[in-house]
This record gives C-alpha cells, sequence and structure tokens, in this order.
C-alpha cells in the first residue's frame, strides 16, 4: 500500500527515500504558515517502516497531540502537526519493496517524486493534485547546452504549481493563476538568462504555462516568455506548446513579434540539420509568426 499524506482537502503520495517538510520552495511539500520553520520536518519512508523527525524547528513536530522528540515511528492514521498545519498519515511502505535512490526519485527526465506547494489566497481558494509531465524536447545546441545530470527540484514544484493554476483557469480566474505561477516561471528564465540550462521537461513545462496563461490573459508578454526562454536555452519549442501558442497569439491584445521573428530566424539557419518531425514543428512556428504578424 502506498503512503500518502492527506492534507486538507489534498492527498500527496510520498515516494520512498526522505521527504522534507517546511515552508521553503524548496521542501517537497511547502506549506505557506509563519508557524512553519523553513526547513521544518523530515519525514522518511523505508520499505520496512515510516518516521519523522523535527529539523530543529521553532515550534516543533506533534504526532497525535504530543510533541516529540527524536524521530518517531509512525503508523497508518496518525495525526502530525507542524506549525499551524495538521496532516494525517495514510498506508505504509509495502514489504520487499526496495528504496529508491534519490538520483533517481529527485531528477531524470521523469521523475518519480512528487512535490507540492500548496497556496491560499484570501478568498480560502486552495488546492492541490498530482500529475506527471512527459515532454521530451530536441536539443538544438552542442552537447555542452545539454542539460545538468544534477537533480533539477524545481520541475515537481513548478508542475504542482501549475496544477493549481490549472484549477484557477478553470474557474475562470486567470489572475490568480497568474499570480501563483509567476514566481516560478520568473525563476526558470532568470536561470536561463545567467545562463543555466533547465532539463527539458522543466523548460516545456514553464513554456507551456506561458503560454496558457497568454491564452488566459492576453497578454503578449507570455508568448515571448516562450521564444525567449528557447532562444536562451538554444533548443526546439515543443509542438505541444506551439498547439498552445496558435490559441495564445489569436487571442493577446498585443504582440511584440521581435523575439518571434529572431527565434523563428535561428531555426531557418539551421533548417538543414532537422529530422523530419522537427522540420514539421518549424513549419508551425512559422505559421504562427504569420498570425502574429496579422495582430
Amino acid at each position: 500500500m502506498a503512503v500518502r499524506l492527506r492534507y486538507l482537502s489534498h492527498e500527496l503520495e510520498v515516494p520512498l527515500g526522505q521527504f522534507v517538510i517546511g515552508r521553503s520552495a524548496d521542501c517537497q511539500l511547502a506549506l505557506d504558515d509563519p508557524l512553519v520553520s523553513r526547513r521544518h520536518a523530515l519525514l522518511t519512508v523505508r520499505s520496512d517502516g515510516v518516521t519523522i523527525e523535527d529539523l530543529g524547528s521553532r515550534n516543533g513536530v506533534s504526532v497525535n497531540g504530543l510533541k516529540i522528540d527524536g524521530p518517531r515511528p509512525l503508523s497508518h492514521g496518525d495525526r502530525i502537526t507542524i506549525g499551524g498545519q495538521e496532516m494525517v498519515l495514510e498506508g505504509m511502505p509495502e514489504e520487499g519493496v526496495m528504496s529508491v535512490p534519490e538520483s533517481i526519485a529527485f531528477g531524470g527526465p521523469r521523475s518519480v517524486a512528487r512535490t507540492a506547494r500548496v497556496h491560499h489566497n484570501p478568498e480560502g481558494y486552495e488546492t492541490r493534485e498530482d500529475f506527471w509531465t512527459d515532454y521530451t524536447t530536441p536539443g538544438l545546441g552542442p552537447p555542452s547546452a545539454a542539460p545538468s545530470p544534477q537533480p533539477d527540484r524545481h520541475v515537481n514544484a513548478l508542475t504542482l504549481i501549475g496544477s493549481v493554476a490549472d484549477k484557477a483557469l478553470a474557474m475562470g480566474r486567470a489572475e490568480e493563476a497568474e499570480r501563483i505561477l509567476q514566481r516560478s516561471l520568473n525563476d526558470v528564465l532568470v536561470k536561463a538568462r545567467e545562463g543555466t540550462v533547465p532539463q527539458p521537461d522543466l523548460a516545456a513545462t514553464a513554456a507551456m504555462y506561458a503560454a496558457k496563461l497568454a491564452t488566459a490573459t492576453g497578454r503578449g508578454s507570455w508568448v515571448n516568455y516562450v521564444f525567449e526562454l528557447y532562444t536562451r536555452i538554444d533548443q526546439l519549442v515543443p509542438g505541444t506548446v506551439v498547439d498552445e501558442l496558435y490559441s495564445a497569439v489569436r487571442k493577446v491584445k498585443a504582440l511584440d513579434m521581435a523575439m518571434m521573428r529572431s527565434y523563428t530566424e535561428s531555426l531557418r539557419t539551421r533548417s538543414g540539420s532537422l529530422g523530419p518531425s522537427e522540420r514539421f514543428v518549424q513549419q508551425r512556428l512559422e505559421g504562427l509568426e504569420r498570425l502574429g504578424g496579422l495582430k
């Protein structure tokens, strides 16, 4: 049976390994609560059981109403209190399951760990859910431009923050979705400007949510975001993102074409090195440029 944390109306599956809970965005579960320390507690899931320990927080950790001192074994149904937040452990590890190495759990082209950041707005809207990203983006740059093999723990965080934004978008709350996503999307672009190439799935996820924001808000700056990001990292925009950009370009109020034209021109200079599927995406991008030129 899988190990899960039930928090408010959310259910977060916890993989084998270590799972940090705190206020920092680097934690696997980031809680927006002033009573929660940046790195507050460590949940460890092994094949033979689950433990939790306090990481030297200001307000401590309680299990079933009692403050713990040192690592505390947990059982199904135990109530964990961190700051002002309470969550319930459900399930226990399956016997005989091998522990997942951290290099796999928090990295690679398809991560098996799930990370959440729960947001609350003044109206009380909050939600989260898990879903997987499986984008593959052909790299056009030299081997030195390949993504770093080091784990990029922003991938799942952006994915699940994005899932909250998806809920907001579905409810017609474009401004709320933009507020949720803006900081994480800006972080990706700033790092790309500094020369740090994100993993392909992180870049694709960031670009997809930027395109969705352009569609929902009518702001052309989010279209520019996609083309600046993929110009910086010297890769081909994924076809799924291009599809969303067609919707976005039709709805934006104003569009600065300079970034898009610069990007498509760079593709034309090396179109001979592209494969058939990549050339199809290139043609779609050129069609998008023509569409944008009509704005």
